[in-house]
């Protein structure tokens, strides 16, 4: 069986409240298992032999305003298999929590401080997740999209995992309950850069597609034939 790793940053914007979550892999389709949000609820992160299911149960909990801290124990208490988990939980406070079960694969490593929370396994300098973190923190005032891209891309440049990294998923959550932004690239030999091409395509237009579903009245054009 192939063995496969993963580090991720989840995020809060101070200024806009809104929440997100960055994540890469060596396994295919990362975007698809791994990163969670909800609007005004909380990001959520769930990797290494993950199991998605933990993410709706730590989501339940902070819809209870019950806050990081204990999202993360609700997540942990839930599963029989705890100790091959690795989970990371922003709250709509900015609290954080982190979570290496004593199976995580490889050389692992987690951070966390308010606002943010970042971890991986399998990594080939187990001070990624902080160096990670702390480049969130350091970016406060630039766009949140590209605080999370700038975060993960620091991983890459320090090495990132043993094995090339094959996936990444971004998933943001602002004032709605649908994304705001929600980019995958499921296979490639260069995903970041791929999702880099992917955010300069849709990023000028992701407000344009937030306006179409909350007031489409006031919607701009599509630009297409037959587009009046």
């Amino acid at each position: 069986m192939k063995i496969t790793n993963t580090f991720s940053v989840a995020g809060r914007c101070s200024e806009t409240g809104a929440l997100g979550v960055v994540v890469t892999s060596s396994s295919p389709s990362v975007g698809a298992r791994c990163p969670w949000a909800k609007q005004g609820v909380g990001a959520i992160l769930t990797q290494n032999v993950t199991d998605p299911r933990l993410a709706n149960i730590g989501l339940t909990v902070l819809e209870h305003g019950l806050g990081a801290q204990n999202a993360l124990q609700a997540m942990k208490e839930s599963t029989p298999f705890p100790e091959y988990r690795q989970l990371a939980i922003v709250d709509a406070e900015g609290n954080s929590a982190v979570f290496t079960g004593k199976k995580a694969l490889g050389v692992h490593g987690e951070f966390r401080d308010h606002n943010v929370a970042s971890i991986g396994n399998l990594l080939s300098d187990p001070s990624i997740p902080e160096k990670m973190g702390r480049k969130f923190l350091e970016t406060e005032g630039l766009p949140f999209t590209e605080r999370l891209i700038l975060a993960i891309e620091k991983g890459f440049q320090m090495g990132g995992e043993l094995d090339q990294e094959r996936s990444i998923g971004l998933l943001i959550y602002k004032d709605d309950s649908f994304p705001y932004v929600d980019l995958r690239v499921d296979y490639s030999d260069n995903p970041l850069e791929d999702l880099k091409k992917l955010w300069e395509i849709y990023g000028p237009q992701a407000e344009d597609y937030r306006i179409r579903a909350v007031t489409p009245e006031a919607a701009p054009s599509y630009g297409v034939l037959g587009d009046q």
